[in-house]
């Protein structure tokens, strides 16, 4: 994790590679300036998308859905990409690949984050913009440390750029990763507000999405005052609104939209091999059959039967067989997707896609604010507050009822929500606080369903293994049945990691 360049090692040397070589770039003669640091800022950004195949994103979506109800993994068949396999039927290894993604993606990012958190005071340049930077690769850092706490519990806690000989650093307990967690956050709340930024620094880390964030990880500690308190600065903050249209925060018109709280920018690069700063979701999660994707992350007919019929949101969450898209000359077939469905969210247009396969520079939405109204709607509901709580649980629900029913980017839709704006979606009323909790549980699955949130939502209302249960006997499958709640709320710690570790960090509780 140390910084630097790693040294290039040389075969066959002659004599001439042992002249003195002038003008080399190190740790030690970068970082010096603004613009070095900046440089190092956007290389934190980054590595937050990751490689051609984002693996901090794919882990989102894989962890998130298909270790869920929500989503079977899919594939051309069971035994097809076993990292899925495993974490659908809960027998995931300390060798799984996105398991290890997962791990390795943060910490890259938490290292580089360091990086600029350490240097940047030294550097020379606009002090105002420096200390800007480092709220920057402060919010970012703890939102590693979210992803990483909220999967493997207790992780270890790295906060400056390490030698190699410093980096053998046991687990913290989970307490003082999210006590870190907040110290960064209450400094990046600082950061401008979304408005305060021009376009060119548009996805830059902004205070909106430091108070989202730390409300969603109180909330994930059921520390429901601190969450509202946080949650609120956001509501109140007038940032942000609902789209008009539930559909829009899906589609390339309304990128970093009204709604986008925290959007992770893609970018394709024409004519390149690889997608730079593009993503490939589209490759993994369309339909192997038409599209040449992969064909995972395929919603379960669980999810579908969760919605009421004439949801409008059956529309954008969904793709049937026999949809056909504009500018497409043939019909969607899901015929090797194991519930006949694919993902609407993730699906990006022939017509929209770069010159790679699947590449495409649609963002990652990390933080919605229907996501926070409802966050806000749930602790408003365990604060005492059920009127107040109804109100931004109805909000979400009129945004529904009020959209499309008939998808804009498909000329042919196999099934159209029977939509009546006069009995469609009622507002919820009851102010039990066991019933609105439930309503308000029902509504994030609904509203946030396929956006990798399902995982989350269940590990903190401590019901993960009996909604898994549940859905094993319900559908007479082994997604669900091994399922232990003494080992399946946290994922194992990848085994390279123990072992490099020399012992320092252990392994989790079944693995």
């Amino acid at each position: 994790m140390a910084a630097g360049l790693f040294p290039l090692i040389l075969t066959n040397c002659t004599k001439k590679l042992d002249k003195t070589v002038f003008g080399v770039t190190t740790a030690d003669n970068f970082y010096k300036n603004e613009q070095q640091i900046k440089q190092a800022l956007t290389e934190c950004y980054y590595q937050v998308r990751g490689n051609p195949y984002n693996t901090l994103i794919t882990a989102h979506f894989f962890l998130g859905d298909i270790s869920t109800d929500d989503a079977w993994k899919g594939g051309g068949s069971e035994a097809d990409y076993g990292p899925g396999q495993e974490l659908q039927n809960f027998t995931v290894t300390t060798t799984n690949d996105i398991v290890g993604y997962l791990w390795s993606s943060a910490y890259t990012v938490i290292n580089r984050c360091n990086i600029v958190i350490d240097k940047a005071p030294q550097a020379t340049g606009d002090k105002d913009l420096l200390a800007r930077y480092i709220l920057e690769a402060k919010f970012l850092r703890a939102w590693m440390y979210f992803k990483l706490v909220t999967n493997y519990g207790g992780v270890p806690l790295i906060l400056h750029d390490l030698t190699p000989d410093q980096i053998l650093v046991p687990r913290a307990s989970d307490t003082e990763v999210f006590d870190q967690i907040y110290k960064d956050l209450t400094d990046a709340t600082a950061l401008p507000q979304k408005s305060g930024y021009t376009a060119a620094d548009e996805g830059r880390a902004t205070s909106g999405a430091a108070w989202a964030l730390m409300g969603k990880s109180y909330l994930f500690q059921e520390n429901f005052s601190k969450a509202e308190e946080a949650l609120s600065k956001v509501v109140t903050s007038d940032e942000y609104q609902l789209e008009t249209q539930f559909n829009w925060n899906f589609q390339y018109a309304h990128k970093n939209g009204t709604e986008s709280v925290w959007e992770v920018q893609l970018k394709v690069v024409p004519g390149t091999t690889y997608p730079a700063t593009g993503s490939q979701l589209v490759q993994f999660f369309a339909s192997r059959t038409t599209e040449g994707g992969y064909g995972f992350d395929c919603p379960t007919q669980d999810l579908w039967d969760a919605y009421d019929p004439d949801d409008p949101r059956l529309t954008y969450t969904f793709i049937l067989s026999g949809d056909r898209f504009n500018g497409d000359n043939y019909d969607q077939d899901n015929k090797v997707s194991p519930s006949g469905y694919h993902s609407r969210k993730i699906f990006v247009r022939t017509a929209e896609r770069g010159s790679v396969p699947g590449s495409v520079d649609k963002d990652w939405v990390v933080i919605r604010y229907a996501d926070v109204l409802l966050m806000y709607a749930e602790v408003l509901n365990e604060n005492g507050k059920p009127a107040e709580a109804l109100k931004y649980l109805n909000m979400v629900r009129q945004r529904a009822r009020n959209s499309a029913p008939m998808d804009p980017e498909r000329v042919k839709q196999i099934y159209v929500p029977p939509t009546n704006p006069a009995t469609s979606l009622p507002d919820v009323t009851t102010t039990d606080k066991t019933m609105l909790r439930a309503a308000i549980w029902k509504e994030r699955r609904l509203e946030l369903a396929m956006e990798g949130h399902r995982r989350f939502d269940l590990i903190r209302q401590k019901r993960f293994g009996e909604v898994m249960h549940s859905f094993a006997a319900k559908y007479n499958a082994n997604k669900g049945k091994l399922f232990d709640d003494n080992r399946d709320y946290l994922l194992p710690i990848p085994s390279n990691e123990v072992l490099l570790s020399q012992g320092k960090v252990t392994q989790n509780t079944g693995y």
